[in-house]
């Protein structure tokens, strides 16, 4: 089993979010810490990161994240609406 870890801007951006996105956000990355794998491995510039999906009330959500194998970690980075979320992670990992 993994274990989910957030980092500062994953804190920051979920601040941002609604309480019942960030509720839902907890709930649907559970799944992340048996099938770190669930989630879709970008490409690119961001190659080193993946893309989990959820939706709340018609809008989609991404969260990226990283995998630890050897310390069995799910490395939270950022999450945000679908809409302007790679540009913004672009930006973050400058």
């Amino acid at each position: 089993m993994y274990r989910r870890v957030i980092t500062p801007s994953a804190k920051r951006s979920l601040k941002k979010l609604p309480f019942s996105v960030r509720k839902t956000l907890v709930d649907s990355t559970k799944i992340l810490e048996s099938d770190p794998y669930a989630g879709e491995k970008l490409s690119g510039s961001l190659r080193f990161l993946y893309s989990f999906h959820f939706k709340v009330s018609n809008i989609q959500y991404r969260v990226a994240y990283t995998i630890n194998q050897n310390d069995k970690l799910i490395i939270m980075h950022f999450a945000h609406t679908r809409e302007n979320f790679y540009e913004k992670l672009h930006h973050l990992f400058k």
